[in-house]
């Protein structure tokens, strides 16, 4: 995207990121709020649907309602903050921050993320909920400045193709 070139907008692309990021954010807490109306059973199965994308470790995960959520510290940032993130687009997508964001910056927030859990396995530091959701929050964020706008300008440019743009790939 060019200097002073505004991000295309559909409010229709951003509803079919946003409302699947709101459900997956409310499914993180499903787990303490149903254990806690004593509905162990929906607790469960809503713990074993997170089980593929989070180890769970009930040390390493926030306890509201005195009940584990679905996910560990790191990924309740990553989750959170990408979902934070998205939530603010509309009103930031204006300022240069929230128009683009590189691939090479992407994978430069995961550097935190990745030296918190290799220092810790390796006993050279040892991490904490703090340091777990805070590189948790940097790759989630980073995720959705790299995601928004990546999706905006695809479906703008898939819903209203410029007059050289067109949507038949040849052969």
């Amino acid at each position: 995207m060019e200097e002073g070139e505004y991000m295309r907008w559909s409010w229709l692309a951003y509803l079919l990121l946003t409302i699947p990021a709101l459900l997956w954010i409310t499914g993180l807490f499903l787990a303490p709020v149903t254990h806690a109306c004593g509905r162990d059973d929906v607790a469960i199965l809503s713990r074993l649907f997170f089980s593929p994308v989070c180890h769970q470790d009930v040390a390493r995960t926030f306890h509201p309602f005195a009940w584990p959520m679905n996910v560990c510290h790191r990924c309740s940032g990553i989750y959170l903050a990408f979902t934070g993130i998205l939530l603010l687009f509309p009103f930031l997508r204006q300022t240069r921050m929230f128009r683009s964001f590189s691939f090479p910056m992407l994978l430069l927030l995961l550097v935190p993320l990745l030296l918190d859990y290799i220092l810790d396995v390796l006993g050279i530091w040892v991490n904490s909920p703090f340091s777990r959701v805070a590189s948790g929050v940097l790759v989630g964020g980073g995720l959705a400045l790299f995601i928004v706008p990546a999706w905006m300008e695809m479906w703008t440019s898939w819903r209203n193709p410029s007059p050289n743009e067109s949507r038949e790939v040849s052969p």
